[in-house]
């Protein structure tokens, strides 16, 4: 019978996720310039904090949910402030034509944040047509203000072709006191999406603390074809897999533009690569890599490499450039389960030519890509089956390389479920494969005690089945995916939780010196 989470539980699982949440907001704040009082309020003074915190909650939904990294750029779109209509922020997405408008709201506590409902008289204040019929002021005669105005309005007003732009309403919060026909009406008919507390957790906050947030889903990458002999730029095949039509495309890429998409994209394009971007940074094969970009003028790179592999849900390759010799590609929610490696060097490589402004190392080099697309927009049913085989076309890619056997575990289902269950749970991070919480940790959003070890958590589920020998010996032999899918129940994660919480108090009294006896 499954086990399951207590209110208290879930309640400090919740304390802990707002208190991550907090800080980075805070970190937010910070970007902000030193001037900014609305940033920066004096310590002493606590509701102008939570206003801070309030406003960088919309600075954190533009980050993760739009890629939107710059400061500067983010509050351009943010309009809260005295007579903003009931906009909060807006958002124009031109790939997607959607207007986004925002309305948010922050709570000061970790309980109010999960349980407070906004309230109708909230969306009410939602001018939403009068704004975006361009009326400059509310129907009390009081003028909008000029973020409203001169950003808001005035963005729409230079599109082209405003009238093809979905309109979207955004609310930040939680809403669970109104039915879905009570929100329609307060939202005059628009179509909305919520972000509850829960939400919030998982889509906004999760992805800032793995890196993970950049999430363009259209990727540009510029092809040379100098070299490229015959009509086509590459090699074109389609394959049937048990589950899913596929189409596999050859093509050599300029080593500079995958050092260009490596430093951007970072974790956010290796959530299915048994490695993170940091721990990346551990193999002494990057100087090899290295050696042979810094070290040749010629392109021996294309010859002894074994290239990259990108799966993506859209493929298109357009010569159509208006520029002699140059192609596009351009692929739709990419990943990149093979080659990481390579990829890695190449963007640290990119990085100091950046800081050189000389990027003459990567003139003629090419590494040969392998992009994996899927045929056809997958219905829900189908999303779960297309994930396994991303991650099963990940683990195969990667079977020849030197990759812990953890790591190469990291993506089957049982991980990710049980990732998602401690996470939301209990406010703690199973870390998967090495590195995963780096960026957070680097950036000092979240602490190490919040951290469950792969190799710890094995030992937890041992003593949770009776089996503490083996849990104090050597646990290597588990890491097969057979032994971990017997060994590790998703129905038992809220016992292995509680263990590892004990296992982790056990090891700070033996370090105090209390329980010098055990061992750990």
């Amino acid at each position: 019978m499954p086990t399951k989470t207590t209110t208290n539980e879930a309640a400090a699982g919740n304390a802990r996720l707002y208190q991550v949440l907090c800080g980075v907001l805070d970190d937010l704040r910070a970007e902000a310039p030193a001037s900014s009082a609305l940033y920066h309020p004096p310590p002493s003074n606590g509701d102008a904090l939570i206003q801070a915190r309030s406003r960088s909650l919309l600075h954190l939904f533009l980050k993760s949910r739009f890629g939107v990294l710059a400061f500067q750029q983010r509050e351009s779109f943010v309009t809260d402030g005295s007579n903003d209509g009931g906009i909060d922020a807006f958002y124009i997405d031109d790939q997607r034509k959607v207007i986004y408008l925002v309305q948010s709201k922050f709570r000061a506590t970790a309980g109010n944040f999960a349980s407070t409902n906004m309230t109708a008289n909230d969306l009410l204040k939602m001018d939403v047509k009068r704004i975006l019929s361009g009326e400059l002021k509310n129907e009390s005669g009081i003028p909008y203000n000029d973020r409203i105005k001169k950003n808001l309005q005035a963005a729409i007003r230079r599109l082209p072709d405003a009238a093809g732009y979905a309109r979207e309403i955004v609310l930040i919060g939680n809403v669970a006191n109104l039915s879905t026909a009570q929100l329609k009406r307060l939202v005059d008919g628009y179509h909305y999406e919520i972000y509850p507390s829960e939400r919030i957790f998982q889509e906004l906050l999760f992805p800032v603390i793995t890196g993970t947030y950049y999430n363009d889903p259209k990727l540009l990458i510029k092809i040379n074809l100098g070299n490229v002999r015959g009509a086509e730029a590459h090699l074109d095949y389609d394959a049937q897999t048990k589950s899913q039509k596929t189409n596999i495309k050859l093509i050599f890429v300029p080593t500079k533009e995958i050092g260009r998409v490596m430093m951007t994209y970072r974790n956010s394009i290796l959530k299915f690569n048994p490695r993170s971007f940091l721990e990346l940074d551990r193999n002494q094969v990057n100087r090899e890599i290295e050696a042979s970009i810094r070290n040749k003028s010629t392109n021996e790179f294309a010859l002894f490499n074994n290239g990259i592999t990108i799966t993506t849900d859209n493929t298109k390759i357009s010569q159509d450039t208006g520029r002699r010799g140059t192609a596009q590609l351009v692929l739709t929610n990419p990943q990149l389960v093979n080659g990481a490696q390579t990829a890695y060097t190449l963007c640290q490589i990119y990085e100091s030519c950046i800081d050189s402004g000389n990027f003459g190392v990567f003139q003629g080099k090419e590494v040969l890509v392998k992009v994996i697309t899927f045929v056809g927009t997958a219905p829900a049913k189908e999303v779960k089956e297309r994930t396994f085989l991303v991650a099963a076309i990940s683990k195969a890619t990667n079977a020849q390389t030197k990759v812990d056997d953890y790591d190469r575990r990291s993506n089957d289902p049982l991980q990710m479920d049980l990732q998602k269950a401690f996470y939301e749970k209990f406010g703690l991070l199973y870390e998967r494969k090495r590195g995963e919480f780096s960026d957070g940790l680097r950036n000092g959003y979240i602490s190490r005690d919040l951290l469950v070890n792969r190799e710890n958590l094995v030992r937890v589920s041992l003593a949770c089945g009776f089996r503490v020998n083996q849990a104090r010996a050597g646990i290597s032999k588990f890491a097969t995916e057979a032994e971990l899918a017997v060994l590790l129940k998703l129905s038992d994660f809220p016992k292995y939780a509680y263990g590892y919480e004990v296992l982790n108090d056990l090891g700070s009294l033996c370090a105090g010196g209390r329980f010098d006896d055990v061992g750990v």
